[in-house]
């Protein structure tokens, strides 16, 4: 990446959950976002923060709905998350990941640490976070290079999936119907 705090635009492609991100991404440390859109006919604005550690596992996770949902969350190096009052939260045990829902660029740091050739896939346990009202729950994800900078992405809970085409440092360009860089 040329120049790691260059923003990022990304937009929703789904007409019935529009969005736009601002993305701030600083040296494969932390990024920096801020999320406009409108969810269940409701328009939100969320801010956020995530650092990563340097095995590119998340570490810190900020969240700030403008008028609604605050929420931080840490994970240990040894792989326990808990909130910002210290209360272990168990249903995100195992959980290497995160997935913020409002984002493709959760989907660039699993890539990122995923590491995988053409023809291999990884799976995961990420913490997926919904927006606006900032739930929590664990979910099971399995990413397969399909080509040099193309990836199935699969939610082995629901069954979705999304074809990602990625950039040369694995930044997502468009995710089939979900987002595109702008």
């Amino acid at each position: 990446m040329s120049d790691p705090a260059s923003p990022l635009l990304w937009r929703s492609l789904n007409p019935d959950a529009p969005t736009l991100e601002h993305l701030r991404l600083l040296r494969w440390s932390r990024a920096e976002g801020t999320v406009v859109g409108r969810q269940g006919g409701h328009a939100f604005a969320l801010k956020y923060e995530l650092d990563l550690g340097d095995d590119g596992c998340p570490t810190i996770l900020d969240l700030q709905v403008a008028g609604g949902a605050a929420m931080t969350i840490y994970r240990s190096k040894s792989g326990v998350w808990s909130s910002a009052s210290g209360h272990r939260l168990s249903k995100l045990e195992h959980c290497t990941d995160l997935d913020l829902r409002v984002t493709p660029i959760t989907n660039t740091l699993a890539l990122r640490r995923l590491k995988l050739g053409v023809g291999q896939s990884g799976d995961l346990l990420a913490a997926w976070v919904n927006v606006p009202d900032l739930s929590l729950r664990a979910v099971r994800q399995r990413y397969t290079r399909t080509a040099e900078q193309t990836y199935r992405y699969k939610n082995l809970e629901s069954g979705f999936t999304s074809e990602l085409r990625v950039d040369d440092d694995l930044l997502v360009l468009t995710s089939s119907d979900a987002y595109e860089r702008a």
